[in-house]
């Protein structure tokens, strides 16, 4: 699959890889560079291969409420959450954001899952009046993220960012959703719609200062904001108390798929591990699932490491043991028999977030 954006990208020098089976950017010359404009000015990212899914029909909110881990049976036109999509042992099958407007809401999902989220609603509707559509081929989607993005959206399309709490929307159509994204621990934009009218946006939003980056850029900033990512922190191994995701999870909502052991979990003080930040100063980036271990034990696993130039250092995320989740406890893991020593650290990495 590629983007929808491709021409666009490809004429600004983006070098295409796969990336969760689209041919993305993976940058457009300078990795670093893009990074430090991340934080420093504001830059454009291709986010066209997240799944997007339009959920409408008269039952759909009530059909979302028990399908998921947040609260939708009130959730108001123009406002937004993220809520988890749990297995009925209460294990992540991703997470969602989701815009509500008046008729109909926007689900944006992690690249590739909505290819298994779809047919796995499908099988829990039975007579409600609900329509399921995936809308990610044939649209597109960008986010403007940085400290110069509320700048540019109020000189350029008029938009205060600061007008919205995160994940609400900021306008919608037909062709066209807009909707606060917090990235880099500061205010951003997320547009999803008809391509032209993405495109469109994405010229005028690069005229005003914001400069374009690539997967690989956005991989070391998710990793400092702590994000989980799809098949890596966010997988059927995981709950979303262990991924730091208790902002997502109602408690007081009533029943859901998972819901007693998600509750469960909460009320007995179950939870075994959780998401917690890693770094060093130099050393080897550990693979995905690396084994963390104190004087020779498990007691974790490594799932995402980059090197931040930003932070000057290398970073990570893992699952660790809640007895050794403090910030400043030192682990361990060993490459080619080399071993690292860590240090472990409350998330996010990105000052301000």
């Amino acid at each position: 699959m590629e983007s929808t954006l491709s021409a666009l990208t490809r004429a600004r020098g983006a070098k295409i890889s796969e990336f969760s089976g689209w041919q993305m950017p993976a940058h457009y010359g300078d990795t670093n560079a893009e990074v430090r404009a991340a934080h420093q000015t504001a830059v454009l990212l291709d986010a066209s291969h997240w799944g997007r899914l339009l959920i409408c029909g008269a039952d759909h909110l009530g059909f979302l409420h028990r399908m998921t881990t947040n609260h939708f049976e009130s959730l108001k036109p123009g406002s937004g959450l993220r809520a988890v999509f749990p297995d009925n042992r209460a294990r992540i099958l991703d997470l969602g954001t989701f815009y509500r407007r008046s008729d109909a809401t926007l689900v944006v999902l992690s690249p590739q899952a909505a290819a298994s989220i779809l047919p796995w609603l499908d099988r829990y509707l039975f007579a409600e009046k609900v329509e399921l559509r995936e809308v990610t081929d044939g649209s597109a989607m960008i986010e403007l993220a940085g400290p110069e993005a509320v700048r540019i959206a109020m000189e350029n399309l008029d938009i205060d960012l600061s007008s919205v709490p995160p994940d609400h929307l900021l306008e919608s159509s037909a062709d066209l959703w807009l909707a606060r994204l917090d990235r880099c621990g500061h205010p951003g934009l997320r547009a999803a719609g008809n391509p032209d009218v993405i495109g469109e946006l994405w010229e005028k939003l690069e005229a005003a200062g914001a400069s374009p980056a690539g997967e690989l850029a956005w991989e070391i900033l998710r990793v400092e904001d702590g994000l989980p990512a799809y098949g890596r922190e966010l997988t059927d191994d995981h709950n979303p108390w262990e991924a730091g995701l208790d902002d997502t999870i109602h408690m007081n909502k009533g029943c859901y798929i998972g819901q007693e052991v998600i509750a469960r979990l909460d009320s007995y003080d179950k939870v075994k591990q959780h998401l917690v930040g890693l770094r060093w100063t130099e050393g080897p980036l550990p693979p995905p699932d690396t084994e963390l271990t104190i004087d020779g034990k498990a007691v974790g696993r490594a799932t995402s490491a980059v090197h931040s130039p930003h932070l000057n250092q290398n970073i990570g995320l893992a699952y660790v043991r809640r007895a050794h989740c403090e910030s400043g406890t030192h682990l361990a893991f060993t490459i080619d028999d080399h071993k690292q020593v860590v240090e472990v650290t409350a998330l996010p990495f990105s000052p301000g977030a």
